[in-house]
């Protein structure tokens, strides 16, 4: 069957497979191909959406596959959720958790166990509430992300699947020098750009004990020996000032309580990435406004390099990430 194919490299195919599906964008009658390097998915239609890996549109003639059940098809709709390794998790405004659990477990095979999340990630270390729907009743998992294998505990730590390009992106933008990952959690960031570049020294923070524990083990199972896990309070971060090449913020809502701290550490002409969650009629501005007035306070002045919406976090918000780059920090060496 001819249809409308997004042509991946295929070591991308697994995050952009699970990004269309999110999308609902994955031809679920069409079988993908590969060829050589490159993996060929079937298109319900093109996507608009830029949060993917690099990718062509090209025209192919795909297997025609029987067609099977979906979701879509058992329930008139389909429901929005989490897929975390071999886990889904429902949000909170599910129409009919139990309804919808029978029809993911079914026509999900890779999927053993459905869970709610009864509120929002809240809490000192932005937990889920979750409660058990149907299937596996455990929340310790494996997720896999670009090659990479993670363990972790859906709810005990925070980790969400829907960043997986923004891990990628940071990890082939750091190519040496000291990283300070803030609020490391399972090392998403961390690792990658640690495996990545192997020049690169990281140091990946965060207050979580158990985000820790589960970092040291994906450390230690990824092999990326420039990592290291620090049990720390980032508002006091464990480092001497003028310290870090590339500092990484991902703790949208709350970054910018430790800014003063992160202005702190980070080296003269080095970058932070500062993440944030904003409107759509103020998308940049009002973080780049909180951002100067610390550096200022700080002694120092910041060049914004880049701006981009990493993704849609609710309706009118977005999940954004600004790099800018630190100067005059002089100040320091005395």
């Amino acid at each position: 069957m001819k249809l409308t194919a997004l042509v991946v490299s295929a070591k991308h195919a697994e995050v952009t497979i699970r990004r269309l599906i999110e999308l609902h964008l994955l031809h679920s009658y069409a079988k993908v191909h590969r060829a050589g390097h490159y993996v060929y998915l079937p298109l319900v239609s093109v996507p608009g959406d830029a949060l993917l890996p690099p990718y062509r549109i090209d025209s192919f003639d795909f297997e025609e596959l029987p067609q099977r059940r979906t979701i879509k098809n058992i329930l008139g709709y389909t429901p929005s959720f989490d897929a975390i390794g071999d886990i889904a998790i429902l949000p909170a405004n599910s129409l009919d958790p139990s309804v919808e659990a029978e029809a993911i477990l079914s026509t999900q095979k890779n999927i053993h166990g459905v869970f709610q999340s009864i509120a929002p990630v809240s809490g000192e270390f932005r937990t889920r509430i979750l409660t058990h729907i149907k299937g596996e009743c455990r929340t310790k998992v494996k997720y896999q992300e670009y090659g990479l294998i993670y363990e972790l505990d859906v709810a005990q730590v925070y980790f969400t699947p829907r960043l997986a390009t923004e891990h990628h992106r940071i990890a082939s933008k750091v190519v040496s020098g000291v990283v300070v990952d803030m609020f490391a959690g399972i090392g998403p960031f961390s690792i990658p750009i640690a495996k990545k570049n192997p020049n690169t020294t990281v140091i990946a923070i965060d207050k979580n004990r158990n985000a820790v524990q589960y970092l040291k083990q994906n450390i230690k199972r990824n092999k990326t020996k420039n990592v290291c896990a620090v049990i720390a309070d980032s508002m006091m971060l464990p480092l001497e000032c003028n310290i870090a090449n590339h500092l990484i913020m991902n703790l949208p809502h709350s970054a910018h309580q430790f800014l003063d701290e992160a202005l702190r550490v980070i080296k003269n002409e080095g970058i932070i990435y500062y993440y944030d969650i904003t409107t759509e009629e103020n998308l940049y501005q009002a973080s780049i406004q909180e951002m100067q007035t610390h550096a200022v306070e700080s002694g120092c002045s910041i060049d914004v390099i880049s701006q981009h919406v990493v993704r849609s976090y609710s309706p009118h918000h977005y999940n954004i990430c600004i790099e800018a780059r630190v100067h005059n920090l002089t100040f320091k060496d005395n």
